[in-house]
C-alpha cells in the first residue's frame, strides 16, 4: 500500500511542503522520489515513535537532580537514533521535512531490575534499543528504542507509565 501511494504521488507533480510554522513555509516545488517516499511514510494515526524509559528510583530514590536523568535519556535517545542511522525508519524520523514532527513517549519502571527486564523483553520480540550505562559505575539507567512505528512496538511498553515526577519535594 505505500509502495503505490509513493507511486501514485510520483505522477502527481508538484507537491506542496506543509509546515507548522507559516512563516518559514515553502512554496509548491518539485520534491525528489526519496522526499516523496519519507512524506508518503509519514502517517498521522500511526507516526514513527522513539520510546524512551527512565528509572523513576534515580530521581525518588537515589536523589538523582532533574538534569542528571534528561541527560541519561538524552544520551539513550541519540544512542539508540546514531546505531541504526541507516535503517529506512531512522531515516524517515531523521529526514529534514520530518524532523519538527517527531514523536517520542517518555516512559519510566520502577528500577534497575525492571529496565534490565524491560530490555529482555525488547530483545525477545526483535526490538532494537539501547541500553544507556552510567559511567564510571556501569549501571543502566535509560533505554531506548529506535523509531518505529507506533503500531509495531506499543504493546510492548503497556506496563510502563508514562514518565512524571521524578522529582523528590
Amino acid at each position: 500500500a505505500r509502495l503505490s501511494a509513493v507511486a501514485n504521488r510520483l505522477t502527481c507533480g508538484a507537491v506542496h511542503i506543509r509546515s507548522s510554522r507559516p512563516h518559514l513555509r515553502a512554496p509548491a516545488r518539485r520534491l525528489s522520489i526519496r522526499t516523496m517516499a519519507t512524506e508518503a511514510a509519514v502517517e498521522p494515526s500511526n507516526p514513527f515513535v522513539q520510546y524512551v524509559v527512565i528509572r523513576k528510583d534515580l530521581g525518588q530514590g537515589l536523589g538523582w537532580p532533574l538534569g542528571s536523568i534528561c541527560a541519561q535519556a538524552a544520551h539513550a535517545a541519540v544512542a539508540a537514533v546514531w546505531e541504526h542511522k541507516d535503517h529506512p525508519d531512522t531515516q524517515a524520523y531523521c529526514a529534514p521535512d520530518a524532523i519538527d514532527g517527531m514523536h517520542k513517549v517518555v516512559l519510566e519502571v520502577k528500577g534497575e531490575t525492571q529496565l534490565v527486564n524491560l530490555g529482555k523483553k525488547l530483545e525477545e520480540a526483535g526490538v532494537a534499543y539501547k541500553l544507556w550505562y552510567e559511567q564510571p559505575e556501569d549501571y543502566p539507567t535509560c533505554l531506548a528504542t529506535r523509531p518505529y512505528r507506533k503500531d509495531e512496538v506499543s504493546a510492548l511498553f503497556k506496563k510502563c507509565n508514562l514518565a512524571k515526577g521524578l522529582i523528590a519535594q
